[in-house]
């Protein structure tokens, strides 16, 4: 679930695509462990990325947070790669879900969106706990949905009527997005969340910048 909208055009605009398998997004650098095809850079994402800082325009996470060890070097290491502005992409199952969050073994986390909070300082738990690491991000974009990968499969039709009522009643606004997080998601089990981040970061010093302080 892309927005074009939010991606200005350049023509080196890079996108970086992690933990990418068989998906990749077209036109982007896909790392991943496995060597399948479509894979540009073998590599494990859970560990430093073999990526340069303020590289990339966009980078793109689909079902990866819920498996790291550690959310927040993996946030940090987004946030080094991109460049100031840069547009984050992140797609996870919903922790209302008990069931697609647990089901699968090698799941470390429930994840919410509640949970990107702490790496934005214009929020409350961001402006009051966001010291545990420098990454820091802006919020662009946020939904729940009922039902996972909607945008490329289509449930039956029941769960589609189902999927429709709750996720207007979720997606109303951030307030309405906190209720479904905090009090009713759960009876229901939403099983998707998209999150859209910019990265906020100064520019980078130029050359005669780094030249006259040196």
């Amino acid at each position: 679930m892309q927005d074009s909208s939010m991606r200005p055009a350049s023509l080196t605009h890079v996108v970086v695509d992690l933990g990418c398998g068989l998906r990749k997004r077209p036109g982007a650098i896909g790392l991943d462990i496995a060597r399948v095809p479509g894979v540009d850079v073998i590599a494990n994402v859970m560990r430093p990325l073999p990526l340069r800082d303020n590289s990339a325009d966009e980078v793109q996470a689909s079902h990866i947070v819920e498996h790291v060890d550690d959310l927040m070097a993996f946030m940090g290491e987004i946030w080094r790669i991109c460049k100031p502005g840069a547009l984050v992409y992140l797609r996870f199952p919903h922790g209302t879900s008990k069931y697609v969050t647990w089901k699968d073994p090698t799941h470390k986390r429930g994840v919410f969106l509640g949970t990107f909070e702490y790496f934005d300082p214009n929020t409350f738990d961001g402006a009051f706990w966001g010291y545990y690491h420098p990454a820091r991000f802006e919020t662009v974009k946020r939904r729940i949905n009922f039902n996972m990968n909607a945008d490329t499969w289509q449930p039956k039709r029941g769960r589609r009527i189902l999927g429709s009522i709750f996720d207007r009643i979720a997606n109303r606004n951030e307030r309405w997005q906190y209720y479904c997080e905090r009090f009713w998601g759960h009876w229901v089990g939403m099983e998707e969340g998209h999150l859209w981040l910019r990265a906020l970061k100064p520019e980078p010093a130029s050359a005669d910048e780094q030249k006259g302080t040196a």
